[in-house]
């Protein structure tokens, strides 16, 4: 290969031409483009993957005109024939990449567009921890995992109506918006839809680290859709799942389906990066892995287990202090304290989630997991019920298959007396993602909604028993059992239930415990408190 471009991105961007003379006029999304590109496997990224990360707050048409503009703006400065592109790609050819560890990879580089930003950030951290001194490369970044959806093999159904490309391409939107891995347009997998290739090798060529497949059967008016999440590496299947539906409302039908299939990928791709970076040294993980590995003990519910959430949550700051995710998900767990019980300064503790939930809005973009957290945290420690719910309402509209951002929904109508949103909003949670390790915190939600405002007790009973089965680690859990036994008179087990509690936290008075429920839940009164008393807790 004959060098015809240098791109060095230690510090400041610079490209210039191999005899040294530099190369001017270039416009910030311009070169953001060439560092983006020059960082891909092969230098070479899809013309979808390009548009989102420049000009993703655009209409696609928009966008399309915007890359179009750039494109040809840059070949006018650059050397011939470096900068290719086709209908579905960009790439560089004649291209040397200097990168180094030295220095902060494109510092005071500021696009203020989130994707970029965000892609960024995983590369500064993949940099830093993967790059020696003055290495010229290529490098292969591991921040969010990327994925890609292939296109479906059909059975049954008119090969003229291309129903299993509608689906795969509401599949790929749907899992777009969820914004926790990196997902190849769909034009670039159709490329491959006539090779006869297998996962590794489809995968090994369009560069991803995962895959989604799927068969669509049907039989008159009914469809069942099989799906699979795959390693790429090897080929092995991850995740599958199957779906049942109609053939009535075809954009309904796709709609739903897409959601469901999308809602149920997103935590098992969760699950198979956390297996990943299990055993990866701790001095090797990015800010990404350092949150990744916060998640297992962050969903358990148990004290202890919280603080090594919070640890891991530090590291990744520690490497990123700007990552609005990991900020937010700090904020939540500080909000756990309170609320859970296990705080000696709950007041304290509040005022922490609230400013680390602060700092993650000012950097969360259109990222929906991070609305998601910051509305948590605010809905459990702060005080305005409103600012709660434009987080989570957010986080919703950008990604309807979110199924945290659905449980914190109900929490917050269970909190402020909405019913009908709340019950919706459970069951949502429960149908995309029914294994979820929050599961229980799903049924104690949906129980403490019908304890507070409903008369269907026995129903709420049944299940938060089933919400201790799943997790006997979320002790407070006995907490939300109380009411419910005074309610329908089984003194036995409301006496049961208070020991539970008392076990769990040998110092809790019920002075302690009323400054434990969320400041904007609406339904805990002196009567609520009564209930505690009758159960044996000490008044204070």
């Amino acid at each position: 290969m004959t060098t015809q471009l240098i791109i060095d991105i230690n510090g400041p961007f610079d490209a210039r031409r191999s005899d040294d003379t530099s190369i001017g006029s270039l416009s910030r999304r311009g070169q953001g483009l060439l560092a983006f590109l020059a960082m891909q496997p092969r230098m070479i990224a899809s013309r979808m993957s390009v548009m989102t990360l420049l000009w993703g707050d655009r209409a696609e048409a928009q966008a399309r005109a915007s890359l179009r503009q750039e494109l040809s703006l840059l070949r006018r400065n650059l050397p011939e024939d470096v900068l290719e592109a086709d209908r579905l790609n960009v790439w560089l050819t004649n291209t040397e990449l200097i990168v180094s560890a030295e220095h902060e990879l494109l510092s005071g580089f500021d696009l203020n567009t989130p994707v970029f930003e965000e892609w960024l950030r995983d590369a500064r951290s993949a940099t830093k921890t993967h790059a020696g001194p003055s290495t010229k490369a290529q490098l292969r970044k591991r921040g969010r995992p990327t994925l890609a959806v292939l296109a479906f093999e059909e059975f049954g159904g008119n090969e003229t109506d291309n129903f299993p490309d509608g689906v795969v391409e509401e599949i790929t939107g749907s899992l777009s918006r969820i914004r926790e891995f990196h997902v190849i347009a769909r034009q670039s997998t159709f490329a491959l839809k006539r090779q006869n290739i297998d996962a590794v090798e489809a995968a090994r060529q369009l560069g991803v680290e995962y895959l989604v497949s799927g068969v669509v059967h049907r039989v008159q008016d009914k469809v069942r859709i099989s799906v699979q999440l795959l390693n790429g590496s090897d080929g092995r299947t991850l995740w599958t799942g199957k779906f049942d539906d109609q053939m009535d409302d075809l954009f309904a039908l796709l709609d739903r389906i897409s959601l469901q299939i999308a809602g149920q990928i997103s935590p098992s791709l969760r699950d198979a990066e956390i297996r990943r970076v299990r055993n990866r040294p701790t001095e090797d993980l990015t800010a990404y892995e350092h949150l990744l590995s916060a998640f297992p003990h962050f969903w358990t519910h148990s004290r202890d287990q919280n603080l090594k959430a919070i640890s891991h949550l530090d590291a990744a700051l520690d490497k990123d202090p700007n990552y609005a995710h990991a900020l937010a998900l700090k904020a939540w767990c500080f909000a756990q304290h309170p609320i859970y019980m296990w705080s000696d300064r709950p007041e304290t503790d509040r005022a922490q989630a609230l400013k680390h939930a602060s700092a993650a809005a000012l950097r969360a973009g259109h990222h929906a997991p991070t609305l998601t957290a910051i509305g948590a945290a605010f809905s459990i420690a702060g005080a305005d019920a409103g600012e709660a719910l434009s987080y989570i309402d957010r986080a919703l509209e950008i990604d309807p298959s979110n199924a945290w951002a659905w449980l914190r929904l109900g929490w917050h109508g269970a909190y402020t007396g909405d019913i009908k949103s709340a019950e919706t909003a459970f069951q949502n949670a429960l149908e995309l993602s029914p294994l979820d390790p929050f599961k229980f915190n799903v049924l104690a939600g949906r129980a403490s909604l019908l304890i507070l405002w409903t008369k269907r007790i026995d129903e709420a009973i049944a299940m938060l028993e089933e919400g201790i089965r799943l997790n006997p680690s979320a002790t407070w859990q006995h907490r939300e059992l109380i009411p419910a036994y005074c309610k329908v008179g089984d003194k036995e087990k409301l006496m049961q239930a208070g020991q539970m509690l008392m076990k769990a936290y040998p110092r809790l008075t019920v002075k302690e415990l009323s400054r434990s429920f969320a400041k904007i839940n609406t339904a805990v009164d002196d009567q609520h408190l009564e209930y505690f008393v009758q159960a044996g807790i000490p008044v204070q």
